[in-house]
């Protein structure tokens, strides 16, 4: 039986949009994987101010709750301190054992030399590398091998503008999933005091 091919969707999650959506699909069938995880972040060594995990957690799982290839991880909260995405990887490489490809925006894919071990990562991963507005993608030596650019619509969604919507009363009716709006509504999330 051959390997699962695992894409590995990590993020803030903050709250989870459209564009997150659009982009887990046609990553998924672009490089025909099995499934594509999504990660929350837990405890992440460069945001200082988010929402609850349990909350972003349980957004994320009504985002993508419709789609049977899209599955969903509490990994981070069941690692201690900072979570890096190589402890990730790591620890999920030994409890779902398969083919696995970290998928990260261009704007990630710049900042790559100051993650933890990001030689490591390579090893143990593919990486594949999704356009985002005004970030171009530029391959690093002795890297190309380990990488795979992404031919996903350029989304021009974030969940910066989503929270800043919030926070003037505008609507996000399309920016988000429904089920997400619904959730965001009822815990008046993002919301000015």
């Amino acid at each position: 039986m051959a390997l699962k091919r695992v894409g590995l969707f990590g993020g803030m999650f903050d709250p989870p949009h459209a564009g997150h959506c659009i982009i887990a699909q046609a990553v998924l069938e672009e490089f025909k994987l099995d499934t594509v995880l999504f990660i929350p972040a837990g405890n992440p060594p460069h945001k200082r101010k988010f929402v609850p995990f349990s909350i972003r957690y349980q957004m994320t799982e009504a985002a993508i709750r419709n789609n049977p290839h899209f599955t969903i991880s509490d990994i981070e909260t069941r690692l201690a301190g900072k979570t890096y995405t190589i402890d990730v990887v790591r620890t999920l490489q030994k409890e779902r054992p398969g083919e696995l490809f970290l998928i990260i925006g261009s704007d990630q894919w710049k900042e790559f030399d100051t993650w933890k071990t990001p030689d490591a990562l390579l090893k143990i991963c593919r990486i594949i590398i999704v356009r985002r507005l005004g970030h171009t993608i530029t391959r690093m030596k002795g890297r190309s091998k380990h990488i795979r650019i992404a031919h996903a619509p350029r989304i021009d969604i974030s969940s910066t503008m989503v929270r800043d919507k919030i926070a003037r009363c505008e609507s996000i009716q399309y920016l988000v999933p429904r089920e997400v709006l619904k959730y965001i509504q009822k815990l008046k999330l993002y919301q000015k005091p």
